[in-house]
């Protein structure tokens, strides 16, 4: 009989989320890995289909409560998910040998610990965990959560056959022994197990979509990135057909109308992206789908050949992140210093003429930010007519800021305040009020020009 594992994606608690980016891709690729060596495998995704349901707000936001409600501002704390009753009944239906959890972010570990602590109250059954966050922090998770049989680091393809094949023996070759044995899962090759979820369950307006992975690792240094940290500082890249044979079969067999790419730095070969595009344009059946960059597109390989080819491709939306308008900031923080204001904005104006929806990402609150810098480039962001996305600086553990920061206790040690929304880390320029007046200003500023252009 196979062995059954059932893998979960915990509820969160949040102002707000953001539905495309709740697609469980990781737990997609380890339920792959668990089909190849014969196990049972069920998904349970508490976040899909979405509900929500308002909560009280944490007292450790207190000082947010004066902003609730007002225009450009969250109105409510909102607990995102299953309710545990129901998550106890899905486990029970299936009744797994063990147990697999997405811990992929610090700010919503609380829901992880919770769901795990609730699921041994009432079942013996192992549990383990993976992830970012998991990977970032293991030794205090390991501390916080003793009901975790074990934490599973960095790529699943490397770490997981190395525990299953201590847990489930007969179902592994008997030479693996070591996490190095990447012969044995190679993801560049290995379908995530799309097949595992309702499509109906993902859509963006009345499209069915999916997320997917090209590439992994990023070979910047960003000060205030962790993504090194599971994929890596080397680039690798899947070969384009294993690309366009997972998109083929999600277009024909699931109806999916857009394929989201969730690369941290996916164009970073200039030739290699250039010649994907061009294979999407020239699939009959691909260029009728819609491809978005969620987790944005480095403007570094850019230029008018490359944005002509992904509008013939089905490109519709760039999302780029710029950081800050300062050039000095993004020196001291690592950015890529390829290309700069010079070629940035001559970029976004060849975007618009092309069609593009363009939305430029500014991160609020490094150390060294001003106040008028960011309404600076925030305003000359909006007369190139793009949206500008506002994202409050947030805590990563295991990027070299967050070792570099003299923070006290109560934000270092709380995990619940690692997020955009918490408005956690001050600096010596920018306070609290300052930070969440910025963050009310963008948004407002945007809405006025989307409302002219109207």
């Amino acid at each position: 009989m196979k062995p059954r594992v059932l893998l979960i994606q915990p509820p969160l608690e949040d102002f707000y989320t953001t539905p495309i980016r709740l697609y469980p891709l990781g737990l997609l690729y380890v339920a792959a890995i668990l089909k190849k060596f014969g196990i049972e495998v069920k998904i349970l995704d508490t976040l899909n289909p979405l509900k929500k349901r308002k909560i009280p707000w944490p007292k450790k936001f207190s000082y947010l409560h004066p902003y609730l409600g007002r225009p450009y501002f969250f109105k409510h704390y909102q607990r995102f998910g299953l309710p545990m009753e129901k998550i106890l009944k899905k486990i029970e239906e299936f009744s797994p040998e063990l147990i697999g959890i997405s811990s992929a972010f610090a700010a919503y570990y609380s829901q992880v610990e919770e769901l795990i602590k609730t699921i041994r109250k009432y079942f013996d059954i192992p549990i383990i965990i993976g992830g970012n966050q998991a990977t970032a922090a293991s030794d205090d998770i390991k501390a916080r959560c003793p009901e975790i049989e074990e934490i599973i680091p960095g790529q699943a393809e490397v770490s997981l056959p190395v525990y299953l094949a201590r847990k489930f023996k007969s179902f592994f070759p008997s030479g693996l022994h070591n996490s190095e044995d990447r012969g044995v899962v190679d993801w560049r090759y290995l379908k995530p197990a799309h097949e595992l979820l309702n499509p109906s369950s993902y859509q963006i307006g009345r499209k069915n979509y999916i997320s997917l992975q090209a590439s992994r690792g990023c070979p910047h240094r960003c000060s205030f990135c962790n993504i090194h940290l599971i994929f890596g500082r080397k680039i690798e890249y899947r070969p384009i057909g294993s690309i366009l044979e997972e998109m083929t079969w999600n277009y024909l067999q699931r109806q999916v109308r857009i394929f989201n790419f969730e690369d941290d730095n996916l164009a970073f070969d200039r030739e290699w992206f250039r010649e994907f595009v061009m294979a999407i344009e020239k699939n009959e059946l691909l260029k009728k789908a819609e491809l978005t960059f969620m987790n944005g597109l480095s403007y570094e390989n850019l230029d008018d050949e490359i944005l002509w080819l992904m509008k013939r491709a089905g490109v519709k939306k760039l999302d780029l992140s710029w950081v800050s308008g300062d050039q000095a900031i993004r020196h001291r923080y690592q950015r890529p210093p390829k290309k700069d204001e010079a070629d940035f904005f001559p970029l976004i104006k060849q975007a618009k003429r092309l069609g593009f929806f363009v939305t430029v990402y500014l991160i609020l609150g490094l150390p060294g930010q001003s106040k008028e810098e960011i309404i600076s480039t925030t305003e000359k962001l909006l007369d190139h007519q793009v949206l500008v996305g506002p994202s409050v600086f947030y805590l990563t553990p295991g990027s070299e800021l967050y070792e570099e920061l003299n923070l006290p206790d109560s934000i270092r040690e709380d995990w619940d305040r690692y997020r955009s929304t918490a408005f956690a880390v001050e600096t010596d320029q920018l306070k609290q009020q300052d930070l969440i007046d910025l963050f009310i200003y963008i948004r407002k500023r945007n809405l006025e020009r989307l409302s002219a252009k109207d």
